[in-house]
């Protein structure tokens, strides 16, 4: 997947606007967002404690991404006025690229322009003007191309070692895949690979082929064509048993439950 190939189909915009966290404030999502999100901090901080033991501190002009799969708490020990915005997207369409990780994180060098765009959608978004939602979602296009720009730069993506390997695990997410054989693909030990990988992705490789997985044993479900053994086997388990523990450790219910929901049972 090239870096040209990045697009992310909005499908509605939840909230805009401008908040503020009080100085002793906690708030989780154990069971993931459920929406994306995009938050600016204007002042003050906040650390995102994620629930694979991440931890991410926000200050003042930084920008962060937050998947809808992504389950954390965020603790703030003084206020915190940030911009935040929520969003669905169109799954089958969208092509999230490396935004397809629990966060991705932009520092406060880059984001002056994004803050321009921040403001502008809030502003389409309170003032609610005949034809709103419409400007707030090409807004949102025009920031999150900004943003995807400004990430890509600072983290060096342009450097195509580690893409074919990213692309190599998208088409082969239901098989078996080890760790040395993808460094070895990318002539990198496994520590050295490990550590790049994650730098640019957020998560460690075999946790993104996972959230691949999850990712498409949701599509499957919600198209109702599929058992959960099917399923499971579409996605690279044996073990039926394991993929149901695996999924609800991951969203908090399990597959039949979540098929119910899709079908409306």
């Amino acid at each position: 997947m090239l870096i040209s190939s990045f697009f992310i189909d909005v499908k509605k915009i939840h909230i805009a606007h401008e908040f503020i966290l009080d100085r002793a404030h906690r708030c989780e999502y154990p069971a993931g967002r459920g929406q994306f999100g995009l938050v600016y901090a204007l002042s003050g901080g906040a650390e995102y404690r994620f629930f694979d033991g991440t931890r991410v501190t926000l200050g003042k002009g930084d920008v962060i991404f937050l998947s809808s799969d992504a389950a954390y708490a965020i603790i703030t020990e003084k206020e915190f006025r940030h911009f935040t915005l929520n969003f669905d997207i169109h799954r089958k369409t969208s092509r999230p690229d490396i935004l397809n990780s629990p966060y991705s994180l932009l520092k406060e060098k880059n984001t002056d322009r994004l803050e321009h765009d921040f403001k502008k959608l809030v502003g389409i978004w309170n003032e609610k003007a005949a034809g709103f939602e419409m400007q707030a979602t090409g807004a949102l296009y025009t920031l999150l191309s900004h943003f995807y720009r400004d990430f890509t730069e600072e983290t060096g993506e342009k450097d195509e070692r580690l893409t074919p390997i990213k692309e190599y695990i998208e088409r082969n997410f239901e098989k078996q895949i080890t760790l040395s054989s993808l460094a070895s693909f990318a002539n990198m030990s496994v520590t050295n690979f490990r550590r790049e990988w994650k730098k640019r992705y957020g998560i460690p490789p075999l946790r993104y082929r996972d959230e691949l997985r999850l990712h498409y044993a949701k599509e499957y479900l919600s198209s109702g064509y599929y058992t959960v053994s099917e399923i499971a086997e579409r996605c690279g388990y044996d073990d039926v048993s394991y993929f149901v523990r695996f999924f609800k450790r991951k969203t908090g219910h399990t597959p039949g439950e979540i098929k119910k929901q899709f079908l409306g049972g």
